[in-house]
């Protein structure tokens, strides 16, 4: 497998990433996590640059509204994980650029998603938020709690907020899969179910190790879904589970501060990629099981990564923030 950089541009700590294809236009879209820009990407053009916003960063999460080239983000996500003033915010597509509406404060949200609700249109919002309160960076004492209620987009508005009754310290991963979301924090994985005709939000634990972040593939072609977890919190290893969660194998070397990890198929298989942010701050194409990985380049110190296809060519887009560097590489089997 063969990575070739093809696009780079320079981003003061990128961090929050997602690819926005709607209305016969096609971007990518790079947040910071300082209070700098988000840019969008035009991959129509020549990767055109367009600035969404100019300051107020602390971009943790970007989530797009199907059908359109809206999206909702997260912002004010510092100084550090000391969020009280977090805020999500609703971008709207003017045919140029994107007009911001604030939808409001909510403090230490990190992750959040709006799940379709069959049928009526309608979006259900689940929010992670770090922790509950905090007196300085490093005070854990109050842990995160998960958010759940309704959005709506007309008004831009979420509605029937609660918290779920289950506390997850460093309550940092987010995964959504089929029908359902993992969870991650200092008390392990957590399944998050949505509500039916017939039952209520259910959280359910499903491993107790402390987990930063997660990612799911059929890496050996089993038919069943393997499950790539970073952890600790930013933690300096990695453990694969079995699709019953049970543990496969872990990481033989330290890689201080993993953070970017994504699952999926390249190239008719499917692969996990995985980046860590200090040390050599390397990002790795990791193959089977047992953690065999293909370096794909060190220095880069990446947050997130995603791949996607465009012209039935792969791509991978990495926010490789400890290089301040927006990156996209084409992905090949030569």
């Amino acid at each position: 497998m063969k990575f070739s950089k093809i696009f780079s541009d320079q981003l003061d700590h990128c961090y929050a990433i997602m690819r926005l294809q709607a209305l016969d236009r096609d971007f990518i879209i790079v947040a910071s996590e300082e209070n700098q820009p988000c840019y969008a990407y035009d991959l129509d053009n020549h990767f055109k640059k367009t600035t969404v916003w100019s300051t107020v960063g602390g971009t943790m999460t970007l989530v797009p509204l199907p059908g359109s080239l809206n999206f909702l983000a997260t912002q004010k996500f510092y100084p550090g994980f000391n969020s009280q003033h977090c805020r999500i915010v609703k971008e709207t597509f003017n045919g140029t650029g994107w007009d911001q509406t604030v939808i409001g404060e909510f403090p230490y949200i990190h992750r959040f998603d709006l799940i379709p609700q069959p049928e009526s249109g309608a979006y259900w919002y689940v929010g992670c938020s770090i922790a509950n309160s905090k007196k300085f960076t490093d005070d854990w004492l109050d842990p995160g709690k998960v958010w759940v209620g309704t959005y709506d987009d007309e008004q831009a508005k979420l509605t029937d907020l609660r918290a779920l009754p289950i506390r997850i310290t460093k309550n940092h991963g987010y995964h959504r899969m089929a029908g359902y979301s993992l969870i991650t924090g200092a008390e392990g994985i957590f399944r998050l179910d949505y509500p039916s005709q017939t039952s209520d939000w259910h959280l359910q634990q499903l491993a107790q190790k402390e987990t930063s972040d997660i990612a799911a593939a059929d890496i050996n072609g089993d038919g069943q879904l393997e499950y790539l977890a970073i952890e600790g919190f930013h933690g300096s290893r990695l453990r694969m589970y079995d699709a019953n969660f049970n543990s496969v194998a872990t990481s033989k070397f330290a890689t201080p501060f993993g953070h970017a990890i994504w699952g999926g198929e390249i190239a008719g298989r499917d692969y996990f990629l995985f980046g860590w942010r200090a040390g050599k701050q390397g990002l790795e194409l990791i193959k089977d099981l047992q953690l065999d990985a293909t370096l794909i380049g060190e220095h880069l110190g990446p947050s997130n990564v995603t791949v996607f296809a465009k012209n039935k060519q792969q791509y991978l887009l990495s926010a490789n923030r400890e290089a301040n560097e927006v990156a996209v590489y084409q992905i090949s089997t030569k």
